[in-house]
């Protein structure tokens, strides 16, 4: 875009209600009448993602999506598809990229760096939780394969112990299989209301893992809460994105992600998100448009592979092969605070020593 030339930035936003056939239709509005530029497709199950995915393939219009690396890709191909901050699990960074080799852009890695920390501590068996979707039916067969490897046992893995059906309100059997495994060690990737009543039942039957992780059900304040009591002391999110109190700022007028967060509270009255981190996606979005120096979906669309620009969430740098910008994770742990909405995110831990924590990490589990 020519320094001279400014061009007004208008949102359009409708809610999807997590409604596959709802986003569809909604997105193929968004193109036909609303006539947008570019679609963003927030953080949300793949059922949803992926079929607005097809519907900006099907009319050519750049889409930044969400979704993890293996199960996304997988779903293409992609031409006109790319995707903001998402989670790669295990498929290697490409060696010319300046993330290759590092942990800390590796999701599934970050569970198990973080319970290698304690692995004297613990009985080194491990429960799979995940609900029986793109995502978690990739995450269970990566996640048991990365554990078994490194020497852990995965308990009841035979039989896809743990993997279970979403809405599912009887958990009794599978805590039960855990307990009498002696998993210490929880690793999930669940929905935030399943993995409340899991937990609370797991409470109930006297299972208590010294550690738990979830990489889906553990990000949202509104999900931790409504765990009740104290019981989500201390359960980790070992691949988040965004805090406060990150490094950065934004590419468009240098807000810093503590000034977002401070914002956000001000003029909502509730506890800062992970869900900030779109922020970026929108700035990417505007940088294609820049880069393209057009509206016209093609040259945005043939923009995004030269994308390489420092936003609020950190580097975003389009792997062209992959479509994807590997983010930064870091390993959070809600804690109990004096604040108007009691429960906080931390950071405890991160591979990469730039990422400084802000709390001490809890274990083993109260």
């Amino acid at each position: 875009m020519q320094a001279r030339r400014r061009l007004p930035v208008k949102l359009i936003q409708y809610d999807d209600s997590s409604d596959p056939s709802k986003a569809t239709a909604l997105a193929e509005q968004l193109i036909l009448q609303d006539k947008v530029h570019i679609l963003i497709v927030p953080p949300g199950p793949p059922v949803v993602s992926i079929p607005v995915n097809q519907v900006a393939e099907r009319y050519k219009v750049p889409c930044l999506s969400d979704g993890f690396l293996e199960s996304w890709w997988g779903a293409g191909p992609y031409k006109y598809c790319w995707t903001g901050s998402l989670p790669w699990f295990v498929t290697p960074i490409p060696e010319n990229d300046f993330r290759a080799g590092k942990r800390g852009y590796s999701a599934l890695f970050n569970f198990l760096d973080f319970t290698d920390l304690f692995r004297d501590q613990l009985s080194k068996k491990i429960a799979l939780f995940a609900t029986n979707d793109a995502d978690g039916r990739t995450f269970y067969e990566l996640a048991s394969k990365i554990a078994q490897d490194a020497g852990y046992t995965v308990i009841g893995v035979e039989k896809s112990l743990g993997l279970y059906a979403p809405g599912t309100v009887d958990f009794t059997s599978i805590i039960r299989e855990w307990k009498k495994g002696e998993a210490d060690v929880l690793w999930g990737m669940s929905i935030g209301v399943d993995f409340a009543t899991m937990w609370r039942q797991a409470a109930s039957l006297g299972w208590k893992p010294k550690m738990a992780m979830d990489g889906r059900a553990l990000k949202n304040y509104d999900d931790v809460a409504a765990i009740g009591g104290d019981l989500a002391t201390g359960l980790a999110d070992p691949f988040q994105a965004w805090h406060p109190s990150l490094p950065y700022k934004s590419f468009y007028g240098g807000r810093t992600c503590a000034d977002l967060a401070d914002e956000w509270t001000r003029e909502t009255g509730k506890a800062w998100t992970e869900m900030l981190t779109t922020y970026s996606w929108a700035e990417t979005a505007c940088r294609a448009i820049e880069i393209a120096g057009s509206l016209d979906p093609e040259k945005i669309n043939q923009a995004f592979p030269n994308i390489d620009f420092m936003s609020i969430s950190g580097r975003v740098k389009i792997i062209p092969e992959y479509h994807s910008t590997p983010s930064l994770f870091h390993v959070i742990q809600w804690v109990k605070t004096d604040k108007p909405w009691v429960w906080e995110a931390e950071i405890v831990w991160c591979a990469d020593p730039s990422i400084k924590p802000t709390h001490d990490i809890i274990f083993p589990l109260p």
